[in-house]
């Protein structure tokens, strides 16, 4: 055993003495020699470098120099430091020393603070760096054009001896903080707690491992989030290429939500003034999304608790720095699934597009829970208390972009829609829609527009049609109410298919202008139209009843309208629809008549007409005897606001039923009295007028 510890003492004394060798070697080479060289070189970019302790030698763990009290700031504002360290250690090869050479091995920093600030007029105060290492830049460029080309003459050896050499292997990083100020947008972040631990970034070298941890915190996080990555990255020789074999990103949030994202592959150029070229797979996932928008500070809820749980996204991302395409991509919210594309392309216009084809979308499941409906006093004071919003004109324009989506169906606002199809292009400002169609409720809607927000105020204009659709399924979406209907009230509805065709056009730089300025034109067609609960023949034969004194047909009523080959014409005009040359058949009953729709009131009003065009209202109906009320219209008003529309809300039209009583008296008088017609047509008027005015409030 004695040998063991002579041969353990005989290592001792040698570490001792190779280290005092170390030790008396390092006294001899002064590293403060190269601060000059460092700072000047610095301040040739802009750099304001400044070094408040000496350059020494760190013996333990490792050979390294030593730098206390480093700051960086910009060269025009150099007691404004960009970045501070209390710290910093540069671990140097052995080897390299003997020959008076430093070969940085190993660089730590410690307790780095990074303040990064933009001014109120959006100017960040990096950019006095980066602007003034453009300059230098170029004026490097300059000067080399200029000048006459020198003949290369190789350096002594003692010259190369004494250079300064990067071969990074590792690279630590602890407590560093980032701060970032906008003063412009008043918002402020901050990265707190970094921890960087990176080994071998020698390029051309084996893959090394990069580990990096910190916490995240700012003005729009209530709570701060844990970042942490892993990656095993292989940096390529001349840093001409990354490998990521591969990148796990994962982030910790509030309330136990979640976030990871895994990258795997590689950035390569051909050379230095290449373009890069990318090559990765992405695969990310997040949840629950409510943890995560808890985290940024929003309060949003879904209307349903099983919405907004997970989101996946998986992609190959291939291109350049330029321009980049996602192709395959596959997006997963909660249960639905959607494939497609993406791509984006950098310039002086960016540009995106996005194809999405999915399935089946419940977009109510994503909606804010319902709130309770105000009084209509309430509601239509906050209509006319509401102001204006300016459209972000500035923010519309600038950049160029393709969305086309297609769905089998949708489910939004209580319609259902059937594979709708949507294709928007965007130029800068101009806003194309291609294609907007869908099945809806039977029917078909197809439609195209422009909308164009280059300008000072936006214009917009829109067409297309929907055919065939079902009203009475339109009438329940848009109308549904919770509220029990009264056992003597019947509710006013509408069935039957129609077509509706449009054509509008708007302008305005806000909100209410848009409103206020869009006109329209559109145009209504159907084949059979039921309105219920009122009949419109009983209203005509009780009058041919009352006129002829012939006894009401004894039959059953239906409490509905069948209204045969309806067309009617719709102009809007800012919160006004007037409502031009309504036709339509009732068995042997003509309608006609115009009225309008006042938006902003929230009430109707039409004058309509019935004419019989036959002896008979219909086969089984009321005759008519006397010709003189063939022909001829009743006049009706159906005024209304939209709250208190019911079933006698159409009634004979007090403004021209006394023409109409006033014609009929004086053809009377005229064949039974002949020349004392005008004494006996105000007398027989008296009479009357009542009567007529009271025809559509009686029974059976």
């Amino acid at each position: 055993m004695a040998w063991i510890k002579r041969g353990l003492i005989t290592l001792v004394v040698l570490f001792v003495l190779f280290a005092g060798v170390i030790a008396w070697f390092l006294s001899g080479l002064d590293a403060n020699q190269y601060k000059p060289k460092i700072v000047q070189l610095a301040a040739d970019q802009g750099i304001a470098l400044t070094l408040d302790g000496d350059i020494g030698w760190q013996l333990w763990p490792n050979i390294a120099l030593k730098l206390e009290g480093v700051k960086v700031a910009p060269l025009a504002l150099p007691s404004e430091s960009l970045l501070e360290a209390d710290r910093v250690a540069v671990g140097v090869a052995l080897m390299p020393l003997l020959d008076k050479r430093i070969e940085a091995k190993e660089i730590a920093l410690i307790g780095p603070q990074v303040e990064l600030t933009v001014d109120k007029n959006g100017k960040g105060n990096w950019e006095l760096i980066t602007d003034a290492m453009e300059a230098k830049a170029k004026l490097d460029a300059q000067q080399k054009k200029e000048q006459p080309p020198k003949l290369d003459v190789p350096e002594e050896e003692s010259s190369a001896a004494s250079g300064l050499e990067i071969a990074l292997e590792q690279l630590r990083l602890e407590d560093g903080v980032l701060r970032y100020r906008d003063m412009q947008a008043g918002s402020e972040y901050a990265i707190t707690k970094l921890r960087i631990a990176a080994d071998n970034l020698v390029p051309g070298g084996k893959p090394g491992d990069v580990q990096l941890s910190a916490e995240l915190a700012g003005s729009d996080f209530p709570d701060p989030v844990n970042l942490d990555i892993h990656s095993t990255l292989a940096i390529d020789e001349g840093l001409n290429g990354l490998r990521v074999q591969p990148a796990n990103i994962k982030l910790t949030g509030a309330k136990g939500s979640e976030a990871e994202v895994t990258l795997r592959g590689n950035v390569r150029r051909v050379e230095a003034d290449a373009p890069w070229q990318i090559q990765l797979n992405l695969n990310a996932k997040a949840e629950p999304l409510t943890g995560w928008l808890a985290a940024v500070g929003s309060e949003y809820k879904a209307q349903s608790t099983s919405a907004l749980k997970k989101f996946s996204i998986e992609s190959d991302i291939s291109g350049t720095d330029k321009q980049l395409n996602l192709e395959p991509l596959q997006l997963k919210l909660d249960d639905h699934a959607f494939n497609g594309s993406a791509s984006y392309q950098a310039g002086d216009i960016p540009s995106v597009a996005l194809t999405l084809t999915g399935g089946d979308l419940n977009v109510d499941d994503y909606l804010p829970p319902p709130v309770a409906t105000p009084e209509e006093d309430a509601l239509a004071a906050d209509v006319a208390a509401a102001q204006p919003v300016p459209l972000p004109l500035e923010a519309m324009r600038g950049f160029n972009a393709r969305l086309n989506l297609t769905l089998e169906k949708l489910h939004a606002l209580d319609f259902v829609i059937d594979k709708p199809q949507l294709a928007v292009n965007v130029n800068n400002g101009l806003y194309q829609l291609n294609q907007l169609a869908a099945g809806l409720y039977g029917g078909q809607l197809n439609s195209t527009g422009v909308f164009n927000a280059r300008g000072a105020s936006a214009r917009g204009e829109l067409s297309g049609g929907l055919t065939g659709v079902e009203i009475s399924k339109v009438q329940e979406a848009l109308f549904a109410s919770d509220e029990p209907e009264a056992a003597n009230q019947k509710k006013v509805t509408l069935s039957g298919k129609t077509d509706l065709t449009w054509v509008g056009q708007t302008n305005g730089a806000d909100t209410l202008a848009l409103q206020k300025n869009l006109r329209a034109a559109v145009q209504l067609n159907a084949a059979e139209l039921a309105l219920a609960p009122f009949n419109l023949e009983k209203g005509m034969c009780q009058l041919v009843s009352y006129a002829e004194k012939t006894a009401m047909p004894e039959r059953e009523w239906p409490a509905q309208t069948r209204l045969q080959d309806l067309r009617a014409s719709v102009n809007l005009n800012g919160d006004v629809a007037k409502v031009e040359g309504i036709n339509a058949g009732i068995e042997n009953i003509a309608l006609s008549g115009d009225g309008t729709v006042n938006l902003e009131q929230q009430d109707f009003d039409f004058a309509l007409g019935l004419a019989l065009v036959g002896e008979k209202t219909s086969g089984n109906g009321c005759s008519v005897q006397n010709s003189r009320w063939r022909n001829r219209p009743l006049p009706l008003r159906c005024k209304a606001a939209f709250n208190e529309a019911g079933a006698s809300t159409c009634k004979p039209d007090s403004r021209r039923i006394d023409d109409l009583i006033r014609d009929e008296l004086k053809y009377k008088a005229e064949k039974e009295y002949g020349d004392k017609a005008r004494e006996k047509t105000e007398e027989l008027k008296d009479k009357l007028k009542d009567k007529f005015k009271g025809l559509f409030n009686r029974g059976d």
